[in-house]
């Protein structure tokens, strides 16, 4: 099942195009989940950015985890 909400999600962005969207459970949780991705990428990564980003996406669930299908906003 499919919908639409305005959710906090961890974007992973390489050479301005983003490659992963992952929702999280709040702005606090999105901050922990970064900090973790971006010590586990390390410095020798380049061209790779992670963000926080309050979206609205499309979201749909997939093995009993919630998904990002496409960012509409």
């Amino acid at each position: 099942m499919e919908t639409i909400k305005v959710v906090f999600a961890i974007l992973m962005i390489q050479n301005g195009s983003t490659i992963e969207m992952v929702p999280t459970d709040g702005l606090a949780d999105c901050l922990k989940q970064k900090r973790t991705v971006s010590r586990n990428i390390g410095e020798d990564q380049q061209g790779i950015y992670v963000s926080c980003k309050e979206v609205k996406a499309e979201l749909y669930e997939d093995m009993g985890r919630l998904k990002i299908r496409k960012i509409i906003e």
